[in-house]
This record gives structure tokens, C-alpha cells and sequence, in this order.
């Protein structure tokens, strides 16, 4: 099984920064670096971040786009091999909303991560934190996200809390 490490914090809180050098950190000369994105853009808004994201990116990853993580990588990875996932909380939203996704995307995900021998970041959105939304689409999202980063973290060697940039370690 994979060492798993979990990250998670509000939007823009500085997590995608901090797992992208905690990924370089535990990356070993013979191992490959992915960085696996499930961002779409729906919006200008959208694609600015995403193309923000790529141009800050250190050019050691390697990218795959897939917005409902059915990629391959985590099966064909070598123990050696770190996958940074960024992030799952997006990729749930992507399964509720996106009319070519089925919801068992997300059984397959935790199965894939189970049975993957490489080295997992995955980063996720704590979405725990703020009120409970008045539509059911938000609130479908906030259960789904939520057992989602249960199961991550229960499963997750070490769990990492980013707040304004600062990470705390708060399992492992």
C-alpha cells in the first residue's frame, strides 16, 4: 500500500504550495513526479487559476488532467513514484455536477489509492468548517466531500492542516 499524506485547508490557504514541496521533498532520484489536476474550467475565472497553477508549478511534475481521477497512474506507479493529487474536493464536485460522471467514481478513487504502491499527496478542501448551505446540491457536496476526507484521513499516514500558508501536522 501506499505512504499516504493528506493535506487539507480552507480555498487559497496555501496547500497546493505547501504539497507541492512537501512532493519534491520525499521524491527520490529514481521515483517520477506527478501531479495529477481534476481542475475544469467552467469559467475565465476558473481558467485563470489553472493556468496560474501550471506556471507556478515546478517543472519536475509531470501532469495529468483528470477531473474524475480515472487515470491509470495510481495502478502503473512504482513505489518510488510520488503522485500529488490536487484535489479530491474538486474532483467530488466534479462527479455531483458533471453529467458524464457517475458517483461510483469515487468508490473506484478509494480503491485506486488502496492498491496504489507509489507515494500519495493528496490534498483536499476541509469544507466541514463553514454553515450548512440552504440548497441540496451544496449540502450533497458537503456530505460527499466530507466521508470522502474521513476515509483519506483515516487511511493517510500523516494528515497536515494549511492555515494562511502554515501547515501544522495533525496525525502521523
Amino acid at each position: 500500500m501506499a505512504f499516504i499524506r493528506f493535506v487539507l485547508g480552507g480555498s487559497n490557504s496555501g496547500k497546493t504550495k505547501f504539497s507541492e514541496k512537501l512532493s519534491l521533498e520525499i521524491s527520490s532520484l529514481s521515483g517520477k513526479l506527478y501531479f495529477v489536476a481534476t481542475g475544469v474550467a467552467f469559467d475565465k475565472e476558473m481558467q485563470v487559476k489553472i493556468d496560474l497553477h501550471k506556471k507556478n508549478r515546478n517543472s519536475s511534475f509531470s501532469s495529468i488532467e483528470s477531473p474524475d481521477l480515472s487515470t491509470e497512474i495510481f495502478a502503473n506507479a512504482s513505489k518510488n513514484d510520488v503522485i500529488l493529487i490536487d484535489c479530491i474536493s474538486v474532483f467530488v464536485s466534479n462527479v455531483i455536477c458533471m453529467e458524464e460522471f457517475e458517483e461510483t467514481q469515487i468508490d473506484k478513487f478509494k480503491l485506486a489509492i488502496e492498491n496504489s504502491n507509489a507515494n500519495l499527496v493528496i490534498v483536499g478542501q476541509e469544507t466541514s468548517l463553514g454553515v450548512i448551505p440552504d440548497n441540496e446540491l451544496s449540502r450533497n457536496f458537503l456530505k460527499k466531500s466530507g466521508h470522502l476526507n474521513q476515509f483519506v484521513a483515516e487511511i493517510a499516514n500523516e494528515v497536515y492542516f494549511v492555515t494562511a500558508g502554515i501547515s501544522q501536522k495533525i496525525k502521523g
